[in-house]
């Protein structure tokens, strides 16, 4: 009895002793985005000029094409390589809402400059390609 209580503590120590390597670094995006989006079907499409600012956990955007995105303002959490917009204006309805900055999108970053992505089960794509101002 005592050799299995003295292996079953072996072993809780093990465990407990063993880290965890994780070299994810946690993406934080503050300051001014600057470049284009384009929604891309069939590997085309319009691009328009936009940027994002970045303050804690909330943003706000504008387009050079009117709802083109549709951005304006809201807030947002990254999770890995992940990041959810809520967006918090009111939108008239003759346009297309998935137009609208909103929902789960992934991210990758590389130095200054960040992707933002998120791709539809109709093989649309919309893709924000943007760097740091």
């Amino acid at each position: 009895m005592k050799q299995l209580l003295a292996f079953i503590l072996l072993i809780a120590a093990a465990v407990s002793s063993c880290k965890k390597n994780d070299n994810t670094q946690v993406l934080k995006l503050n300051g001014t985005y600057a470049g284009t989006f384009q929604r891309k079907v069939s590997g085309t499409g319009v691009v328009s000029n936009v940027s994002l600012s970045f303050n804690e956990d909330a943003w706000n955007g504008q387009s050079s094409i009117v709802k083109y995105p549709a951005l304006n303002y809201g807030s947002f959490i990254i999770n890995g390589n992940k990041i959810n917009f809520k967006n918090e204006s009111a939108w008239t309805a003759e346009f297309d809402w998935s137009l609208i900055l909103n929902g789960d999108y992934d991210i990758a970053a590389s130095g200054n400059k960040i992707i933002i992505s998120k791709s539809y089960a109709t093989g649309m794509r919309d893709v924000y390609t943007l760097s740091k101002q």
